[in-house]
């Protein structure tokens, strides 16, 4: 977990519960990790959305995380991109208000239809 998903030291600073659901899950992780078609995206099909989006990772991620969401900016250059410095793949858990200042700065610039 402080390797992929949450960044150095998070692990410790989870509640029992949540390293208990995480550990129960581990398994179907790796099962979805190992489908044939995991990382692949229909790029031409996601390019028809023109909604909003925000997409964001931490830093301290894995690089694949970041190899998706440059192949959806590819797909919908529209789409905002925030990194969050020092976070992993979980950035409301580990940076929590950075991360609802981001996203509610990007809900405020949305706008509603």
């Amino acid at each position: 977990m402080d390797t992929i998903a949450l960044g150095p030291g998070m692990w410790e600073q989870l509640s029992s519960e949540m390293r208990e659901t995480f550990v129960f899950n581990a398994s179907t992780w790796l099962d979805e990790m190992s489908e044939p078609g995991a990382f692949s995206l229909d790029c031409d099909r996601l390019s028809s959305f023109g909604g909003p989006l925000l997409m964001s990772e931490g830093d301290q991620s894995p690089p694949f995380f970041g190899d998706i969401l440059g192949q959806i900016a590819g797909a919908l250059p529209h789409a905002k991109r925030h990194v969050f410095r020092g976070a992993g793949h979980v950035p409301h858990l580990s940076h929590p208000e950075d991360y609802a200042l981001v996203v509610g700065s990007f809900l405020r610039g949305v706008e509603v239809l």
